[in-house]
């Protein structure tokens, strides 16, 4: 016997809750002893989509193949015999996990079972999921036995793809429960409080794209640390959250009509905040925040409303803001603030204090640039003290034809950029590309330019790296003197064994470029 195998089982049970689920039921095949192991391992992980694979879309077909039905049912049979062992010989279960794909709900007693089996044993962790084909997803899920909210030993309670409902005589006994996760699970406000009120003891509640809720209330829990809510399948009213302990609060509506009134400003604790749909507006922005005294981390993303963001804290370390279409004022004064990231496709106005921050920038290039655009971006760029990051999309088939240089004599320096990355998504003549570095390079000094794209790539640094292979006149008869002309050097990062780890434009061949199709690093050396 190896010397692994004469570990304790406690020790050999915690090596296999490192691995894959997979990999631990191969284990099984090592000697005996592992397979002892693996049969008292007490985390029972039964995923139907790891076992079935491919096969599993055989199951969304008009009738479920029998070959598919086959294997579901040797799979419920191992399932019903590992139970079934647990339970007899009284091993410990400390959590149970089930994720299956099912054409119908024929085989419901066999969960029912397994649902009764796994609370007697006195397990600790629940997590329950079943898909259904859309139809019966929908119209007419699994529903969840009474038996699992009167589990007084489970800690965790994790359901899926399921319909939750109670009498009201029903006593739930949920009294040790800390986290409740609910996805794609039917259940009314009524029912939600009652388990709230229920469950003293409850930090974690996640609420992930459920559908029933109208109003959601959660008062009196003492020991909240975080509350997220999700949503695209149903119109919840209001939001209200009364909890002095919580520290984390998410709140995201997919669907652009919905508009619920969020209440969480009794949670005076906050020190994380996510907002995100279209209830987010100035007024909500200048009123939430300033009452959340030790906010740490603030992020606003998808509001398409929201114009303006004005934000003034003190204890603030993080913020960002993606994704607001509409957007065209920025003004924060966080002296504290250690990061921000800011993306959009519009350059907004700003009013910036935070002397101490590192910005990482993206934007979305969807229409025709002029020269006002990238004076714009670089009066933006100028104001962020740290730019560690710098990241544009091109979308764009035709850019400005050309920048005047002239125009150009009285402006200020060129900003000097840790990393700039160019995403290209456009199929454009050299011409475009040469008016496109024009721009990018008349406001930034990139140290490191990456270049990520498909065929577009070759062209962008062959264009570059060309300069450095001959004299330069474009700008003998000019006062202001273009880009060019500070650039000394660029070298390419090696995806291929190097004595320096760079190699030089003159070394490459076209074998090298499709080495580094789709990601290129340029290493550039200016005068400064």
């Amino acid at each position: 016997m190896d010397h692994i195998s004469r570990f304790p089982d406690g020790v050999l049970h915690h090596i296999l809750s490192f691995l894959p689920t997979k990999d631990a039921l191969r284990t099984s095949i090592l000697s005996k002893r592992w397979k002892l192991v693996l049969d008292t391992y007490p985390i029972l992980d039964f995923s139907w989509g790891d076992c079935a694979g491919q096969s599993s879309d055989a199951m969304y077909s008009e009738n479920a193949s029998d070959e598919y039905r086959q294997m579901l049912t040797k799979f419920m049979n191992y399932v019903d015999t590992s139970i079934f062992r647990f339970c007899k010989y009284k091993l410990s279960m400390q959590k149970f996990k089930l994720f299956l794909v099912l054409p119908d709900l024929e085989l419901s007693s066999h969960l029912d079972k397994w649902v009764q089996k796994v609370i007697e044993n006195g397990v600790k962790e629940v997590d329950f999921g079943i898909d259904l084909p859309g139809y019966l997803h929908f119209k007419k899920p699994y529903n969840m036995p009474d038996a699992i909210f009167a589990a007084k030993s489970v800690t965790v309670l994790k359901l899926f793809g399921c319909n939750v409902k109670l009498e009201e005589s029903f006593c739930i006994k949920l009294h040790s429960l800390q986290k409740l996760a609910l996805k794609e699970v039917h259940m009314d406000d009524h029912l939600l409080r009652r388990i709230v009120t229920c469950c003293p003891l409850i930090e974690d509640i996640s609420l992930r794209f459920c559908w029933g809720f109208k109003k959601i209330q959660v008062f009196e829990l003492l020991r909240l640390k975080k509350f997220e809510i999700y949503s695209h399948l149903s119109k919840p009213e209001s939001v209200e959250i009364k909890s002095p302990s919580l520290e984390s609060f998410h709140c995201s509506f997919t669907v652009r009509s919905v508009k619920p009134i969020v209440s969480v400003a009794a949670c005076q604790g906050l020190k994380s905040l996510i907002l995100s749909g279209s209830f987010v507006t100035e007024l909500l922005l200048q009123d939430l925040v300033p009452k959340f005294h030790v906010l740490e981390s603030l992020r606003v993303g998808d509001c398409p409303v929201l114009k303006k963001v004005k934000i003034s804290s003190w204890r603030l370390k993080s913020l960002e803001i993606h994704s607001c279409e509409n957007i065209m004022d920025i003004e924060i004064n966080t002296p504290n603030l250690l990061s921000c990231k800011y993306c959009g496709s519009v350059v907004p106005v700003s009013l910036i204090n935070a002397p101490s921050c590192h910005w990482q920038v993206e934007f979305s290039l969807m229409n025709t640039l002029d020269i006002l655009w990238y004076m714009t971006l670089k009066e933006f760029l100028a104001k962020l003290n740290q730019l560690v990051y710098l990241h544009i999309y091109v979308y764009l088939t035709a850019i400005m034809s050309s920048l005047n240089l002239e125009d150009l004599s009285n402006d200020a320096s060129p900003y000097v950029v840790d990393n700039v990355v160019l995403t290209v998504y456009s199929a454009s003549p050299i011409m475009t590309y040469a008016n496109f570095m024009d721009g990018l390079f008349f406001f930034s000094r990139p140290k490191n330019l990456f270049i990520r794209s498909t065929d577009e790539q070759k062209r962008y640094v062959e264009y570059l790296c060309g300069f450095s292979k001959r004299a330069l006149s474009c700008c003998n008869h000019r006062k202001v003197k273009c880009w060019r002309h500070d650039l000394k050097e660029v070298k390419l990062g090696s995806f291929v064994e190097s004595a320096d780890g760079m190699v030089d434009y003159n070394r490459m061949t076209s074998s090298f470029f499709w080495l580094v199709k789709g990601h290129t690093h340029c290493k550039m050396e200016w005068e400064l």
